[in-house]
């Protein structure tokens, strides 16, 4: 790993926290090396003093395809990158952050229910959430705390959707509506919560953040379109 060789994405976010008055550095990693995730880690110690604050959010994911077509070199991919490198974030959070820091981890809708037409990527989203609750008393050992946030549909390139990065007033955030898509932002801000002060009691927990989307079964009339209703 270079940490002299820097996405434009990267630098897009580093410039867009700068103009709000905050600090920020880049770092070019694969997250599924135990030593990038070592080299982020010392590179944020090094700059800022120390570290409050991790928010776990690389991950990648598969070509749509039903469960026959996954291959074996998509799916150790998957988790690779979303589990593996995940884990690997975890691990350093805990031996690096300070007495009363947290831990954000992203999983998806995909880890609290089954993805047929992504089956590596929802497996790779369900281990997290075994990852973070199993991690919780071990971070609460050291005076610290370990959760995750479950988005639905964001509008960000990962989905199809090249919209202008921006940085609002949270006040100003627009309603999602129900079922509705995402802005980055909006799944940013339930991160920030859970790992400010005001979030102390919440440890070992999966957060949706999925504007009502799993919280009742789909309208009559988009069953009625599918395979009909029972």
């Amino acid at each position: 790993m270079s940490p002299i060789s820097i996405g434009s994405r990267a630098e897009r976010t580093v410039a867009l926290i700068a103009a709000q008055g905050g600090q920020a550095l880049a770092i070019e990693a694969d997250i599924a090396r135990e030593e990038d995730n070592r080299a982020m880690f010392d590179l944020a110690e090094r700059r800022f003093g120390g570290i409050d604050g991790a928010f776990l959010n690389a991950g990648i994911l598969q070509p749509y395809v039903p469960l026959e077509e996954v291959t074996t070199a998509m799916f150790d991919r998957l988790i690779g990158v979303n589990l593996r490198g995940t884990f690997l974030g975890v691990q350093q959070a805990r031996g690096r952050l300070r007495p009363g820091g947290a831990c954000v981890v992203t999983a998806s809708l995909a880890a609290v229910t089954g993805f047929a037409e992504a089956a590596a990527y929802s497996i790779s989203k369900h281990g997290l959430v075994g990852l973070i609750r199993s991690a919780a008393a071990a971070f609460a050992a050291r005076g610290l705390r370990i959760n995750a946030i479950c988005p639905g549909m964001v509008l960000t390139a990962m989905n199809g959707v090249n919209g202008e990065d921006t940085i609002v007033d949270p006040y100003a955030l627009p309603d999602p509506g129900h079922r509705g898509g995402l802005t980055a932002q909006q799944v940013a801000e339930v991160a920030l919560f859970l790992l400010g002060r005001s979030a102390a009691a919440i440890n070992g927990q999966v957060q949706n953040v999925d504007a009502a989307m799993l919280s009742a079964f789909p309208p009559l009339a988009e069953l009625r379109s599918g395979h009909g209703a029972g």
